[in-house]
Order: C-alpha cells, then structure tokens, then sequence
C-alpha cells in the first residue's frame, strides 16, 4: 500500500504531516516526489512552480533552501527521517531529470537505502540509480493507454534496470500484470478515480499486483482485506 504524495485528500501534498497521516491511514509506503532546489537540494515538491501548493509564482530553480524551508518545503532527508520514525518506507519519485545525485545524496546521508524505492518517468535517471545502487528497487513510471505502448514501456523498464512498474490504472488489468511478470518486473497500480480502484483492484491484487499507489490508503486497505 503506497500512500500517494503524502496522502493530499488528508494532508498538505508532499509534507510531513502527510507522511503522518500515512502511517495513521494503513499505508505501507508513502510515495513523494523529489526535485532540486536551487542549492542543489532534494526536496519534496512535484511542480516546477510553487505557485499551485506554496503560493509565490516562482520557479523551484530560484528557490533556496533557506526559502523552502519558510514555505514549508521539506527536504529529503527530513522526509526519510519522519518517515522511519512512524515506520514507512519511502518511495521518492524523481520529477527532475537531474536530481539523481541530489537523491543518492540524502538517501545515502540517512542511511535509508534499504527505506527507499526509487521511481522515475526518466530513463537516464533511473540507470544512474541502477549503476549506483543496483540492489535498490526501481521502477520505471509512465502512463500508457494501448497495448503496444503496454509492451514498450515493459521492454523499457528491462532495458534501464528497473524490478518494476509503476502503471496507470488504465493500464494494469490482470494480463498486463501477467506480461510484467514474465519479464522479471513487479507491477505497482497508480489509481487516480475512488470508484475505478473500487471496481478493479481487487482482481488485479490477486493477480499479482505489487502495490496500490493511492490518494485513498484507507478504502484500498479494505478492499484487500477482502480480496483474499
């Protein structure tokens, strides 16, 4: 069960009260999204901007660290840190291509290799973590609508290294999950409707499903616990 961006529906997106909230809701992950500041910091924040959950209209990349902090951007290592002291993991989704070292940086200085699963939508940023930490989970994301892109995205995530796919709920039906598995990768279902993660997840959970990436922890919880 990986929490999505802190849980948004309870909480601010990407903070660390949403980490809380997380651990209080049955999560077993909580997923947030990492980008550099522009001293080169990690820190919690999915936009480029930070006008949509912040309000200043500012890019990220003129921010420094001691203004994030203000606005109440959490760094990375914060984040793992809150995150092992209510017990989750942390899977850390690199939105900016460039931040693969910033990222290894502040895993590496929490000692929270074995904490963390490292996702990304970028290629290249997902083979500098599997050079430089092979024995990290990671998993290619991306959103793909049709069988053919079903089958590059799979093919994809062999050819960068990763053990896994983080895949639209469009996407992961039972025999995508199937497909997946033939190839060596563990297959985690983002859903973004209640009712589709209602009506779906618990076929593809007994399918084989990985893990939920939900904004609805609680309601996923049940539907597994019932799922058998």
């Amino acid at each position: 069960m990986v929490a999505h961006r802190t849980c948004p529906r309870d909480a601010r997106e990407n903070s660390l009260d949403g980490i809380e909230i997380a651990a209080r809701l049955g999560a077993d992950v909580v997923e947030v999204d990492a980008r550099r500041s522009r001293d080169g910091t990690a820190v919690l924040l999915h936009d480029v901007w930070l006008g949509r959950v912040q309000h200043v209209p500012w890019p990220l990349r003129w921010a420094n660290d001691e203004l994030l902090a203000r606005l109440g951007v959490p760094t990375l290592t914060v984040a793992l840190e809150r995150a092992r002291s209510v017990g989750l993991r942390v899977a850390i989704d690199t939105k900016d291509a460039g931040a693969a070292e910033a990222v290894l940086e502040a895993v590496r200085a929490m000692d929270a290799l074995d904490q963390v699963l490292l996702w990304s939508q970028h290629m290249p940023t997902l083979r500098t973590f599997a050079r430089a930490q092979p024995e990290v989970e990671l998993a290619l994301f991306r959103d793909t609508l049709d069988d053919a892109a079903h089958d590059r995205f799979l093919a994809d995530a062999v050819a960068v290294g990763a053990r896994a796919a983080s895949a639209h709920q469009d996407a992961v039906t039972p025999a995508f999950v199937a497909s997946a598995r033939d190839r060596g990768l563990a297959v985690y279902c983002g859903y973004q409707s209640l009712e589709t993660q209602t009506a779906r997840l618990a076929e593809v959970a007994r399918a084989g499903l990985a893990g939920v990436v939900t904004d609805w922890p609680a309601q996923a919880r049940a539907v597994l616990s019932n799922s058998g």
